[in-house]
């Protein structure tokens, strides 16, 4: 009861005591605001993509299964599709798995629903929707029957699917509509907020049955197939990876030429990754990074909130040595100063969850399309209590501060000091000084990483990406599957020939796959008069490219050598083929590659090359131009020009041009009422969703070392501001014997340079320390980069210095007369 009265009091007493001082508690708060809403935030963020379980059931079960070709050039091929084949020689075989299943991803034209759709879908086997463990919201899920070959076709579709195209009418449940011009069954949906595969840039919106054909599974070579398994109750992931790995062994070696790949146990091994380390794995470095980064942050809060409050105790000197003269224990005060620094903590946690809330829906809405499992963030009860520990932890740090100089056996001399005026011992003010050299090393160590992502962020910026995305729309139109080729030729005909009449459009093009970031096709290629050099590149060309003749001139693609496509380049006339420079450069080195030939499989005829243009960034902005090989679209096969882009280029800008669009959708519905014309997008928008990641890294990393800058220059003023308060009489007596002004401003601001160069110094160290932290995220630019350290702690010294000229001019100021009365 008695303990309950005293923190009764105790509370009373301390909001009476900050609302006395507004100004303080305000600066206080804010501070612990901005360190823990922003950890709030960050942690939010790991703990919905990194923590949190996937949402199936035994997700720890689940796992993904590659192919490897670690033989293949440029560091081999890594998590690579698996054939048909292989996956049913695992699926028969593989006893480590519960299940084992497989998918592709694929488009879709949707035409039985108010107006046609282009749908991005995946077909699976029968077992996978089931094999998660999810229950649909409407109907069923795809069964074993549904994926026999030449079963009825049958779909499953996502929430917001069910939503857009069919104004969540539940009767869609046994609704027969139209997909990829045949009939299709409806059979479920699934519910609100389910996502496979997961990690995917554009989620997957409808599943239908894989059928694949046990008898007819396709070539060992072929390899399309995603595989997703669950491993049994009590095996874990190495030992079915051992029992893969014998699998493969006993495979029958099969092989092509001997210039290509050969599948043996040494260059083709099977791998497998846990599914929650392959969703994340990729945004994992990145997350961590800024883990580092608002720790930092709030570090510098608590630091800067420790010197103020240290500041506010010495000033409380008389305060606390005449309550401890009075009898007050050493206990009663550390509760009371405990409780204040609960208090301002508390408050703070609250403003900084509310922070935190804000920025997770900014996140959520507009900035973070690069980050997996975005939708699972949230201020759920583990955030939330993240937060509270949060505050307890710095609440009570700071209730310790006001005590770290009180000693029972020196209560008299703090009284006769505080009496005087003239407290602040040498001690106290190394210690305050110690703290801002702690908060500016912290800055600088924020501020570096900053740079180097301002500077990587900038080179990608500038990458040549070998063509110009500026005033480019895209489009996307197909055929289904079953289309015939004659039906493929006339609207390959019509498009070629409308195109070139668009108004406003200045040129306009055809193309089998855009630019920057496509999947690589690595096929097999015969390259006549090859010669395998140990060491040396292989018959396989990393991407296929279809285009028609103007599409060099709309991308704005240079010439090297020969020519480019004409309409001299149709079915009647020899094949001839375009490579950009570095297929030239890896399979005819130091030579002219026009006039060779190559062929894509030994089907078709000989292309013969008859032009060279530069290297168009087909990998990614951030990574070297794979080998392209360029075919005519007059002379390629209608199975693959079923699915087209299109492209057209008019004025300069970065939004679509709507009147192209509406052109080119006329076009379409005129050669087939029930084709939808798709991903309409601009070209740049393209390129900038391949630095989405980067970029929200960038802009986060920016702002906590904004913060932090922040919070160093109140740091360093406020100590300052408190050592000129302290030092007024010996300004006065400077001044009075003598002194001019600009000395007493020099002797301010050569401490505050002080300060400010070894504060400068130890953050350097602690960067260069911490740099493999950020290496791979960074593009262009090392991680000890001594133009960034150098520019950085050049920023942080001048900032440092401003923030302590207001102090130093208030030293310049001092009137001797008034300081000597004063004492």
């Amino acid at each position: 009861m008695e303990l309950g009265h005293d923190l009764g009091q105790d509370l009373r007493y301390c909001l009476r005591w900050l609302a006395r001082a507004p100004g303080f508690t305000a600066v206080v708060v804010i501070t612990l605001a901005l360190g823990i809403g922003a950890n709030t935030a960050i942690f939010s963020l790991v703990n919905g993509v990194l923590l949190r379980p996937l949402p199936f059931p035994h997700p720890q079960q689940l796992v993904r299964v590659y192919s490897e070709f670690p033989t293949f050039p440029h560091g081999g091929l890594h998590k690579f599709w698996i054939s048909g084949p292989e996956y049913l020689e695992l699926r028969q075989n593989a006893h480590a798995f519960q299940s084992l299943d497989a998918w592709t991803t694929d488009d879709f034209n949707l035409s039985g629903s108010a107006r046609p759709l282009r749908v991005h879908g995946a077909r699976v086997t029968g077992g996978l929707l089931s094999g998660l463990g999810v229950q649909p919201a409407l109907g069923r899920t795809l069964t074993a029957s549904d994926d026999q070959p030449g079963a009825a076709r049958t779909a499953v579709i996502s929430w917001p699917l069910f939503q857009q195209a069919f104004a969540g009418n539940r009767g869609v449940v046994g609704q027969t509509t139209q997909l990829n011009g045949g009939q299709c069954t409806i059979v479920g949906v699934m519910p609100a907020g389910f996502n496979f595969p997961l990690g995917e840039t554009e989620p997957v919106e409808m599943w239908t049955p894989l059928q694949l054909n046990p008898a007819k599974p396709g070539g060992w070579a072929s390899h399309y197939l995603y595989l997703l398994g669950r491993l049994r109750p009590g095996v874990n992931l190495a030992q079915a990876q051992g029992e893969m790995r014998g699998l493969v062994a006993g495979w029958t070696p099969m092989g092509h030429s001997a210039h290509q790949h050969n599948f043996t146990t040494d260059n083709h091994p099977l791998s497998s990754y846990l599914l929650q380390d392959e969703v994340t794995g990729g945004v994992r470095p990145a997350l961590e990074l800024l883990l580092w980064a608002v720790g930092f942050v709030l570090l510098i809060a608590c630091v800067n909130v420790a010197s103020v409050l240290l500041a506010r105790a010495e000033a409380r000197q008389r305060e606390i040595s005449i309550r401890g003269a009075l009898g007050a224990r050493r206990s009663r005060l550390l509760r009371q100063f405990i409780t204040e620094g609960l208090v301002l903590a508390t408050a703070g946690a609250a403003a900084g969850v509310g922070l935190a809330a804000g920025a997770l829906q900014w996140l959520k809405t507009a900035q973070a399309s690069g980050i997996p499992r975005i939708g699972a963030i949230g201020l759920d009860g583990r955030v939330l209590s993240f937060a509270l520990l949060l505050a307890l932890g710095t609440g009570i740090l700071f209730g310790l501060t006001p005590l770290a100089h009180v000693s029972g056996a020196k209560l008299f001399g703090r009284l006769k000091a505080a009496g005087t005026g003239s407290g602040g011992s040498p001690a106290a003010q190394r210690f305050r000084q110690a703290l801002v050299v702690v908060e500016m090393a912290l800055a600088l160590v924020l501020l570096t990483g900053a740079g180097l992502m301002v500077r990587g962020f900038w080179n990608l910026q500038h990458v040549d990406l070998g063509f110009q995305p500026d005033g480019v729309t895209t489009m996307q139109v197909a055929l289904p599957p079953s289309a015939p080729n004659n039906q493929v030729d006339l609207l390959t005909s019509r498009l070629s020939a409308g195109l070139q009449h668009l108004p406003g459009v200045n040129a306009a093009a055809l193309a089998l796959a855009l630019p920057p970031n496509r999947p690589p096709n690595d096929n097999d290629t015969d390259i006549e008069g090859f010669v395998k050099r140990p060491g040396g590149p292989i018959e396989n060309v990393e991407f296929y490219q279809i285009v028609s003749p103007s599409y060099f001139k709309t991308l704005q693609i240079p010439l090297l050598a020969g020519r480019l496509f004409d309409e001299r380049d149709g079915t009647s006339s020899p094949p001839v083929v375009v490579v950009n420079q570095r297929m030239a450069e890896t399979f005819w080195p130091n030579q002219s590659p026009l006039g060779h030939r190559v062929r894509p499989d030994s089907s078709m005829p000989w292309f013969t090359v008859v032009g060279e243009v530069a290297d168009v960034k087909n990998k990614g902005v951030s990574e070297a131009a794979g080998t392209e090989l360029y075919f005519a679209i007059g002379q390629t096969p209608a199975q693959y020009r079923q699915q087209l882009y299109i492209l057209t280029r008019s004025a300069r800008g970065t939004a679509p041009d709507g009147g192209a669009v509406n052109a080119v959708r006329e076009m379409v519905h005129a050669a087939d009422p029930a084709l939808p014309l798709a991903h309409v997008d601009s070209l740049s928008h393209i390129v900038s969703r391949d630095t989405a990641r980067p970029q929200l890294l960038l802009m986060l990393l920016l702002t906590f070392a904004g913060v932090a800058l922040a919070l160093a220059a109140v740091g360093i003023y406020g100590v300052m501001s408190y050592a000129v308060a302290r030092r007024r009489r010996e300004f006065g007596l400077r001044a009075a014997i003598g002194a001019q002004p600009a000395s007493l401003l020099g002797m301010v601001m050569r401490q505050a340079l002080v300060l400010a160069v070894i504060g400068a110094a130890v953050g350097i160290g602690v960067a260069l320390a911490a740099g493999g932290i950020m290496r791979g995220l960074v593009y262009g630019v090392g991680t000890s980069d001594p133009a960034t350290l150098a520019l950085v702690a050049l920023v942080l010294i001048v900032v440092a210095l401003a923030a302590c000229w207001a102090p130093a001019a208030r030293a310049m100021r001092v009137d001797p007369v008034t300081a000597l009365r004063d004492e």
